[in-house]
């Protein structure tokens, strides 16, 4: 790969990150200028209930939809019609929640809208599955989100703090979602996915599907149950810039630990469901409590990478792009779940329930651990061990050995010479030399014959 190239694929990258993040900006903005709109009308609890509950059943079911597309009719679904009709659809809705004084029609145009919402969410993770490499999607996703979060809150700080409870609101959401077409249009179609026996044979299990469906499930609803503890001081003293400084912070953290070991980035989000309960812990200490809180939010940000990303990558696996968005939309059905529930228990039933969920979320975590990780691990083991018996057999220098790793992965000299910060004329040097203590010509007999002994 030239520099050329390199730099067409970091543009590339951009381009995503950009995409997505604009789409949850504009997303997220009309859906809280609809909750909003909604409070003027309104108990909060019912609303609680209707715009986490109902709602992201909506948007569950706008995923599905999109994934069953994904899986039948990929041509459609890929192209460009079904984003802009939901983008307009969306958009329409969004006017009539801010315009229209009849609560029954603001809640028909929620529910419409936040279907469609679940429907341009799938094809945006979509996307991040058939188009950016794993390597790289953590860190697109982390950053497109932190992006969609900190731009809420943004948009929200004008005319003191009201803008989003204003008419303007609307213009606002119609101008994003209008950017976020022309992204749009610059994308070519994802590319033909691929569900034939040898793709099947070299990745998840069903059953492991299933199993990580069961654990996303759980975490979201853990995760909800934990974000409602009746704590002292955390929320009263904890102002909304600083829970989404610290969510957006968690998320770009998440998104390139995950792209360096998607092991770390699991243990991660495992880790955020324990910070609610050391809130609730240190209850008689305020600065302890609120400390935990804002941990909470850190780590917030790795559980909902892990949730992406876990499914974007057993999508990527199968070459089936509609299981890409699968960890959202069982995410927001267990968020549904989990805001019904911390609406109907309170105190010490809150928190037993919550703590019987974390034991499962426990249990099943690390058999889903195991199914994924594990052979990955023992494949990681067994390839450092074999090039260490090859590099070892032709005496090979540490920076030799570094450089015919790369080598046998199929990189250029141009990047390897990136890679290792190290010209490309040194990396030709060592490269020669390990042709000679080889005795082979030529990268592709040295690759070949890498490939033979470990096979023997």
């Amino acid at each position: 790969m030239t520099r050329e190239d390199m730099s067409i694929q970091k543009n590339k990258y951009l381009n995503y990150t950009a995409l997505i993040g604009l789409g949850f900006l504009w997303m997220g903005t009309a859906y809280i200028v609809q909750a909003y709109r909604l409070l003027q009308f309104l108990d909060g609890k019912v609303i609680n209930l209707l715009v986490c509950g109902v709602y992201y059943v909506c948007q569950a079911f706008g995923i599905g939809a999109v994934g069953f597309l994904f899986a039948k009719q990929p041509i459609i679904a890929g192209g460009h019609a079904l984003p802009f009709w939901s983008t307009l659809i969306t958009v329409v809705c969004a006017a009539a929640a801010v315009f229209l004084p009849f609560v029954p029609i603001i809640i028909a145009a929620g529910a419409l809208m936040n279907i469609t919402i679940g429907v341009l969410s799938g094809c945006y993770l979509t996307r991040l599955a058939t188009d950016i490499p794993q390597h790289r999607r953590g860190i697109v996703f982390g950053a497109a989100y932190a992006f969609g979060s900190i731009g809420t809150w943004l948009l929200s700080l004008p005319m003191d703090a009201k803008f989003l409870w204003s008419s303007y609101s609307f213009y606002a959401v119609a101008v994003l979602a209008a950017a976020s077409l022309i992204l749009l249009r610059h994308l070519s179609p994802p590319p033909k996915q691929d569900s034939s026996l040898e793709q099947l044979s070299h990745s998840f299990s069903k059953r492991t599907i299933w199993l990580a469906a069961a654990v996303l499930f759980l975490l979201s609803l853990e995760n909800t149950l934990g974000f409602s503890f009746p704590l002292k001081s955390a929320p009263s003293s904890v102002n909304i810039e600083l829970t989404r400084t610290f969510y957006a912070l968690g998320l770009i953290i998440a998104g390139l630990i995950n792209d360096r070991n998607r092991r770390w980035g699991a243990i991660c989000s495992l880790a955020a469901l324990a910070f609610p309960f050391a809130a609730l812990a240190l209850g008689s200490n305020a600065v302890g409590e609120t400390a935990m809180w804002m941990a909470a939010y850190l780590f917030l940000g790795f559980w909902s990478a892990y949730r992406i990303l876990v499914f974007s990558d057993i999508s990527a696996k199968r070459g089936l792009h509609g299981l890409a968005a699968g960890g959202l939309l069982v995410g927001r059905l267990g968020e549904a779940i989990g805001t019904l529930g911390a609406s109907f228990l309170a105190g010490a039933l809150l928190i037993v329930a919550s703590a019987v969920v974390f034991i499962l979320v426990i249990a099943l975590f690390f058999s889903l651990y195991q199914k994924i990780y594990s052979p990955i691990i023992n494949a990681e083991e067994l390839e450092k061990q074999r090039l260490l018996e090859y590099t070892s057999r032709f005496k090979l220098s540490p920076r030799e050995h570094q450089i015919f790793n790369l080598i046998v992965q199929g990189m250029s000299n141009t990047e390897i010479a990136t890679a290792l910060f190290i010209t490309e004329s040194t990396v030709k040097f060592h490269a020669g030399n390990i042709f000679k203590k080889t005795g082979l010509s030529s990268r592709s007999v040295l690759i070949t014959d890498f490939k033979l002994r470990n096979t023997l």
